[in-house]
């Protein structure tokens, strides 16, 4: 049955409006620590391509506990204390995302400040992947099962439309410092000591372990997820297209550093950050306005439409000749993407049943993130590259042909479901 809550009558709630605050700064902090961790790692270099390996490959280790750890992290998220579980993880972030500048003023060689900035990178997100889990399992606990729809879709909005563009405004602000990427980082670890206090005094509800037991068998649950989505097609295909949005988001983003140099008139960080936050800025818009612009159009052909729009996008955005032209293009690819994440979402749950969903969904999203971390580490690097050919340079090469490929993508989806 549809619900009738509001995102107004979920706030309403205290236990769970003190929880969604903490997902807004857990957000922000998160958004800000990838920002600054990344361009701190390329600042340790002079050469393009090692600033460009260094930045990606900093982005890259953030991907890498999903693959490695997710069903590991859902197990113990389930097991302890949800409460208990959140303030140590919360703590945890607080004192790695602080050693990383700490060390850059203690450590002259920078391979080795990079290497620390990677192993904190990975330790954040490992902790990051058991406290996302204990916080979704807690969020039906604290609302009525009518409201969890609107609860759900506020901490869509403020994961994915809100806090990047906040974090991306804050970053571009504190440019203006003598050190900004270590203050942005002590100031992101200051975000999870707070969170831990908040979750200490202020949402005790949240106590009690989880009621799942640990998964049994999970090489052979897996198997049955991914036999499922290979024999499917219309399930094959809607995979398939997310994960191609996924690796042309991957190819934007590790080439955006080096892009950015090229339309921010001398001033590349900033117009990196202001690039990010439009970026993210499109896709609040495509979640927020998408489904009031579509109407009745089918949800598999906003699907396919949605990926070529954020291909178009990249396209635009490999040949804008100045920043403005280049915020654009990246307001298209957010709202392309955004889009096409929500209704690829709404139809994978849709089609698939609820014994196999979840598996789905987790297959999907560690395919996504790999998809990221490939296209992100080999795009920052061939961003890097000197000019092929002389005068192109080969950042706007990357954008072009990783927006060619997803838009004929989305032009190939999209002729399947005219045919």
């Amino acid at each position: 049955m549809a619900t009738t809550a509001t995102v107004a009558d979920v706030l309403r709630i205290r236990p769970f409006r003190r929880l969604w605050l903490v997902l807004a700064v857990s957000s922000a902090g998160d958004w800000l620590g990838l920002l600054a961790t990344s361009t701190f790692a390329a600042a340790r270099f002079s050469g393009p391509m090692a600033q460009g390996a260094a930045f990606g490959g900093v982005m890259a280790v953030r991907l890498l506990p999903a693959l490695l750890l997710g069903p590991v992290a859902g197990v113990a998220a389930d097991r302890f204390d949800r409460r208990h579980t959140m303030i140590g993880c919360d703590l945890g972030r607080f004192l790695l995302f602080a050693s990383i500048p700490t060390a850059g003023l203690f450590v002259a060689d920078p391979g080795v400040v990079v290497a620390w900035a990677a192993a904190a990178t990975f330790g954040i997100e490992a902790l990051a992947m058991v406290w996302s889990p204990a916080r979704d399992a807690a969020v039906p606990t604290l609302v009525p099962p009518g409201h969890l729809e609107a609860a759900n879709r506020l901490s869509l909005a403020t994961t994915y439309g809100v806090t990047p563009v906040v974090s991306a405004l804050v970053m571009a602000a504190l440019y203006g410092l003598a050190a900004p990427v270590a203050v942005a980082l002590y100031l992101n670890a200051a975000t999870f000591l707070v969170n831990a206090g908040v979750l200490a005094v202020g949402v005790r509800e949240l106590s009690g372990r989880g009621r799942h037991p640990a998964h049994a068998g999970l090489r052979r649950e897996l198997g049955e997820a991914w036999g499922y989505v290979r024999r499917t097609p219309s399930v094959r295909g809607t995979v398939i297209g997310i994960l191609v949005a996924f690796a042309g988001a991957g190819a934007v983003i590790g080439a955006a550093q080096r892009y950015a140099r090229s339309v921010g008139d001398g001033d590349g960080d900033v117009a990196f950050t202001l690039l990010f936050a439009a970026l993210f800025a499109g896709m609040a818009l495509g979640v927020a306005v998408g489904p009031l612009v579509v109407h009745g159009l089918s949800r598999r052909r906003w699907f396919a439409l949605s990926i070529a729009l954020a291909g178009f996008s990249v396209v635009v955005l490999a040949l804008a000749p100045d920043l403005g032209t280049s915020a654009a293009a990246c307001v298209g690819t957010g709202a392309g993407a955004g889009m096409a994440f929500l209704a690829g979402w709404t139809l994978l749950g849709g089609e698939v049943g609820d014994g196999l969903r979840g598996r789905v969904f987790g297959f999907v999203e560690a395919g996504g993130r790999l998809a990221l971390l490939v296209s992100i580490a080999v795009a920052s690097v061939l961003a890097g590259l000197r000019a092929v050919p002389p005068g192109i340079p080969a950042n706007r090469l990357v954008l072009l042909g990783a927006g060619g490929a997803v838009l004929l993508a989305g032009l190939a989806g999209l002729r399947r479901i005219e045919a």
